[in-house]
């Protein structure tokens, strides 16, 4: 399995970050094998990385109940999953946020921590997308 980069790299138009490379690196994705994780045009451009290396990536906001306006906690997400159909076979890419910082991280379907960069900090979930 490949690793992730130990540091951000910025290009003029978007960058590469630690935590995005290391989830596309859980899913066999090497990070010299794409150009961008986000840009200032798109913020979710690991979604389209993963896409073209044959990932399908869906959104599950509705399914566990996660509200657009950014004030579900993770806590609560994990609940939610532990309580759905979804199982240790199923992944997710979730991304939070802690005021202006933002973070992606993958858990399973019981909404245990796959990858996580920065462990044991409390987020405020953006988006949750299965990645199958």
């Amino acid at each position: 399995m490949p690793n992730g980069l130990n540091a951000h790299i910025d290009h003029e138009a978007g960058r590469k970050t630690v935590c995005v490379s290391h989830c596309l690196a859980w899913f066999n994705i090497n990070p010299s094998q794409y150009t961008y994780t986000s840009s200032n045009k798109n913020r979710t451009a690991y979604e389209n990385v993963l896409r073209r290396f044959g990932w399908s990536v869906r959104s599950r906001m509705t399914e566990f109940k996660v509200r657009k306006n950014g004030s579900t906690t993770l806590t609560a997400l994990r609940s939610s999953m532990r309580k759905s159909k979804y199982n240790s076979q199923h992944f997710f890419i979730v991304l939070v946020h802690q005021q202006k910082a933002a973070h992606l991280i993958v858990l399973d379907g019981r909404g245990e921590t796959v990858v996580d960069t920065a462990k044991n900090k409390k987020w405020k979930v953006e988006s949750v997308k299965q990645v199958f």
